[in-house]
């Protein structure tokens, strides 16, 4: 094996590392950097909108150059402006596609370049599309001269790999950023929701459901499984959770210690797509349990005048019914005749 094939394989492996840990892009790029003997090395994506740029990994670069970069060069970037020209993948190298003449013209060049001493560049858009682009680049001082074919060479031979490690990251953090959103609109819920498997164990809890199981609500896990202290009722609830195989949900009652409340149990199959963003271990036959206590999801007689434009009395009986009270308990709750209540219950429907 030559000594440059060597070096293109190690450099391959650490980028897959970077791609499962983005630390890893900045070990890298010191790599990188020694093997084409350039003082600094840079990984930045740029909106395509706003022009905003982020410097994802670097080294050689001091900070403050980096914020000067971000707030006011990137807007007269000039090898950004050359690269632009390129298709995505190709090399390009600042003596060979850039005209010095012009360059040494700029702002950019004069304010930025030289005061750093990074006359000589070669990079490469990695990704780039009506949003974002990605680029990689090395930078050399006046002493250490212009990139050659050979170090060309080596980074066409590692762009395919740093793009593909790129889109993996990116991959990665969006179900990561899914999971995050998801736990969070989940544990803001006040009904309690547990994710399970089809036999009844408990892959995921909400905080709701999380703070019901220590307030002796009449439901817990024993031998790894959902129960209700009431056998019948456990009977029944792990029914529903196998019916959830074969698409099919239910609801129930679950018995409180006291006996005179109860928890209000849906239970509803899950798509392994949700189970996946959730963190389930099994993904596949996953069943969804929510729990409420009656009076617990409260409604607004006055939100629900506004939606639905029923009257006010009207708003409160189906408040009380939302909360999971009868229709004799909401009577007696609001001091109206059942047949009242018959009657508003039927102008809301």
């Amino acid at each position: 094996m030559s000594d440059s094939t060597d070096k293109t394989l190690q450099l391959v492996g650490m980028i897959y590392d970077a791609a499962l840990d983005e630390s890893k892009w900045t070990p890298f790029l010191e790599r990188l950097a020694t093997t084409l003997a350039s003082p600094s090395a840079i990984l930045r994506s740029n909106d395509m909108h706003t022009h905003a740029a982020t410097f994802n990994a670097s080294v050689g670069y001091d900070p403050a150059w980096q914020t000067a970069y971000c707030k006011h060069f990137v807007k007269m970037d000039y090898y950004n402006q050359i690269m632009n020209q390129h298709a995505p993948g190709e090399i390009i190298l600042s003596d060979r596609h850039v005209d010095q003449r012009e360059l040494r013209k700029t702002e950019y060049f004069n304010d930025y370049l030289i005061p750093q001493n990074k006359t000589h560049s070669m990079g490469v858009f990695l990704l780039k599309d009506e949003n974002q682009s990605l680029v990689l680049g090395v930078q050399r001082g006046r002493l250490r001269g212009a990139f050659g074919d050979e170090e060309s060479q080596l980074m066409n031979n590692i762009a395919p790999h740093i793009k593909r490690a790129a889109q993996i990251h990116r991959q990665l953090h969006t179900v990561t950023t899914e999971k995050e959103h998801a736990h969070t609109v989940l544990d803001q819920m006040r009904m309690g929701v547990i994710l399970t498997n089809h036999s009844g164990s408990p892959l995921y809890l909400n905080r709701a459901a999380e703070l019901m199981m220590t307030q002796d609500v009449g439901l817990g896990v024993v031998h790894n499984k959902i129960a209700s202290y009431s056998p019948a009722e456990t009977t029944q609830l792990h029914k529903l959770i196998a019916n959830t195989a074969l698409g099919m949900g239910g609801d129930m009652r679950i018995s409180m210690p006291n006996k005179s409340d109860f928890l209000h149990c849906v239970v509803t199959p899950i798509s392994p797509e949700m189970a996946f963003i959730l963190d389930s271990a099994n993904s596949s036959n996953c069943a969804a349990i929510f729990l409420s206590r009656p009076g617990s999801l409260q409604l607004s007689p006055k939100r629900l005048v506004t939606l639905y434009k029923i009257t006010p009395a009207e708003a409160r009986l189906a408040a009380r019914l939302a909360a999971l009270r009868t229709l004799e308990e909401a009577s007696d709750d609001l001091g109206i005749s059942i047949s009242t209540a018959r009657t508003q219950l039927k102008s809301v429907f």
